[in-house]
């Protein structure tokens, strides 16, 4: 069957509405201390998501835009919560219709158990950040991990979802890996994986750039691309605003697409109009928007016509 593309208009109405990602942290706890993690600032206390706010927002998106996607996973490793509510967390959220149910995993903890409770809860997609081809390379990055388990793990997924989930190997791209990219490549290719090689994030500045600054700069896709939730409910600015400086308001209060919708929005509106000044300082100073393909221009164009 044949459907006709969406408008770039009704694309942006969609937008407006919510955007296609949602990150709700099931834990900021982590078993491991990668080189590249915001973590290493120590910018907040560790903890866990409450299933009262957790099912507040998962009942207000299956009920209004169940095709957005929902990470149950932000800042932590949610294979920690394995014994206390991730997988009823996803279960909880398909059975009310949710299309797309993703997890972000370092993978050491994607043990067999970890992966037959994933796939009875009907888990759609799970991205492992790897980063390495070798032991030596994976543990100055991934501090703390097991490269070998890593991999056996994965290909233990493999073998027993089939085709029931999306499995994705990410490779972040920084100084001290990157001679290795092709080699990843090449090694994942045999397998039935997607391979997603992505540049550095700085956190905002917090780490240097590892891509080449673009002489001019265009909208942020990040704070387009996502809405996002920290374990104590609050909503920072965007995914790189890890210490929560611009809060945006916290879901145990709000509707999330309030949130969205009249918080959000007015900043969409600045970046569509190239008003940088109208930003957050940090928000102006940051260069992690030339870490993701720019935007639609015809989607820019609608929303810079808003009020703001």
């Amino acid at each position: 069957m044949i459907t006709d593309k969406p408008t770039v208009q009704q694309q942006a109405d969609k937008l407006l509405t919510f955007p296609k990602q949602l990150l709700l942290e099931t834990t900021s706890h982590c078993n491991l201390n990668c080189s590249m993690c915001a973590r290493q600032f120590n910018p907040r206390k560790w903890g866990t998501l409450d299933e009262d706010a957790a099912r507040k927002v998962i009942d207000e998106v299956t009920a209004r835009t169940p095709d957005t996607r929902i990470w149950f996973c932000y800042f932590g490793e949610p294979l920690l919560k394995r014994r206390s509510g991730l997988f009823e967390r996803i279960r909880y959220a398909k059975d009310r219709g949710l299309q797309k149910a993703a997890i972000n995993t370092n993978g050491n903890l994607l043990d067999d158990r970890a992966i037959a409770d994933l796939l009875e809860a009907g888990l759609d997609e799970v991205y492992v950040g790897i980063d390495a081809t070798t032991p030596e390379v994976y543990d100055e990055t991934r501090r703390g991990g097991d490269f070998h388990k890593v991999i056996q793990n994965i290909h233990s997924l493999c073998e027993a979802a089939g085709d029931k989930v999306l499995v994705t190997v990410q490779f972040g791209v920084y100084e001290n890996n990157e001679h290795q990219e092709d080699d990843f490549r090449e090694y994942w290719a045999k397998y039935p994986v997607n391979v997603f090689v992505r540049p550095k994030l700085t956190w905002a500045g917090y780490l240097s750039d590892h891509v080449k600054t673009k002489e001019r700069r265009y909208a942020c896709p990040w704070i387009f691309d996502s809405i996002n939730v920290f374990d104590t409910g609050e909503v920072p600015y965007c995914v790189c605003d890890w210490p929560n400086r611009n809060s945006l308001g916290t879901i145990k209060e709000d509707s999330i697409y309030d949130i969205w919708q009249k918080r959000t929005r007015p900043y969409l509106v600045h970046h569509a109009r190239e008003e940088w000044d109208k930003l957050p300082k940090f928000c102006q100073e940051c260069r992690d928007w030339q870490t993701k393909s720019p935007m639609d221009p015809g989607i820019l164009q609608v929303i810079a016509g808003l009020d703001g």
